[in-house]
């Protein structure tokens, strides 16, 4: 009776079963294998198992631990687990398969139930495809953000560049040449070659977070170095800039990003919507509890709470035209200083942009 009613369950359950005897041949199948094969699986020759699913090791199922070993490496998942099945006039199948170990009038025989996981492997290769296809595409966004913050961050010394140098031509082109002037000129253009190569350093530095970079430096200083070329801006815009950095506080950073800070910051000021007035922009900074702060302001239109909130999102940008990466490369810079940045109104009347170097860089 038990015989039996056990018999039906298999032969009528809607997984294949098949029973093998240790050469590996099919004794027994229910009708759900022998439609899955697409053919009898027990006939006058049984069909070897290994004929229908080659990854079938028999010996291996028999040996002492090999059938506990394959089920459990069933159980895990994943695509090493699932076995090909051969079906005649039809395409390979993907199969999971758990086994069982039974005796019948003395013969030892291997039950293999056997599972169509097809359309899951299927899923799981489309994901990964998927998945692939994303990181693909992240490293191409990835490139093209790198390759637009170096263009962002070239811009301003290659500018300078470009204004030095003409500068010098319009001396040289004077009656009375000023060769001291041409050579004061030209090496303002050299200094910011050299700067626009220590850019590109700071850059690849700064995406590896490497602080092989960050040395003591004076924060007067370090404003001191690029004010003629923040004059330089403000006289394009006849604008008016105005520094008041509080002398002999140092920290450990590395002053060209800081100093690209300070200048994405200015630029930002003078490049703010016109207000009928003559753009004001004030840096200054001092010592605070626990490091130091600086602050760039402006008595322009300010920033409304809408736009505030994304203000640092890369590609958020309220410039025509602007790339959206001058605020966020600030961020990034003043975090990997262990600092922070912020938006407020300015006492000027615009916007105001505060970013801290704290004393825990002493320790980098």
């Amino acid at each position: 009776m038990e015989a039996s009613f056990a018999r039906s369950i298999l032969v009528d359950a809607p997984m294949a079963v098949v029973a093998i005897d240790e050469t590996g041949a099919i004794r027994s199948s229910n009708a759900t294998a022998d439609l899955f094969f697409g053919q009898p699986l027990t006939q006058v020759e049984p069909v070897v198992v290994s004929t229908v699913i080659p990854g079938i090791d028999v010996a291996a199922l028999s040996s002492v631990g090999g059938l506990e070993s394959f089920n459990a490496k069933s159980r895990a998942g994943g695509d090493s687990v699932h076995l090909r099945a051969h079906r005649p006039g039809r395409e390979d199948a993907f199969v999971d398969i758990q086994a069982a170990r039974f005796s019948v009038r003395g013969e030892e025989f291997l039950t293999l139930f056997i599972q169509d996981v097809t359309a899951v492997v299927a899923a799981e290769n489309a994901i990964q495809d998927l998945r692939l296809q994303i990181t693909y595409n992240w490293r191409l966004n990835s490139l093209g953000e790198m390759a637009s913050m170096v263009a962002h961050e070239l811009n301003q010394p290659l500018s300078a560049i470009l204004n030095f140098l003409d500068a010098a031509k319009t001396v040289l082109c004077k009656p009375d040449v000023d060769q001291a002037k041409i050579l004061k000129f030209i090496g303002s253009a050299e200094g910011q070659a050299e700067r626009a190569s220590d850019v590109i350093r700071r850059l690849r530095s700064l995406m590896s977070r490497d602080t092989g970079f960050h040395v003591r430096a004076d924060l007067a200083e370090v404003v001191e170095e690029i004010l003629p070329i923040l004059n330089m801006h403000a006289r394009e815009r006849d604008a008016e800039i105005a520094v008041n950095v509080s002398r002999d506080y140092s920290a450990i950073c590395d002053r060209v990003q800081v100093q690209q800070v300070i200048v994405n910051l200015v630029r930002n000021a003078l490049d703010a919507p016109p207000t009928g007035q003559r753009r004001r922009v004030r840096i200054s900074g001092g010592q605070m509890e626990g490091g130091f702060r600086m602050l760039v302001e402006d008595n322009g239109p300010g920033v409304s709470d809408a736009v505030s909130a994304h203000l640092f999102d890369p590609m958020s940008s309220t410039k025509p035209g602007g790339m959206g990466l001058g605020l966020s490369i600030c961020r990034t810079i003043v975090e990997a200083h262990g600092g922070s940045i912020e938006y407020l109104p300015a006492s000027l009347g615009g916007a105001a942009f505060a970013f801290t170097l704290t004393d825990r860089n002493a320790d980098v």
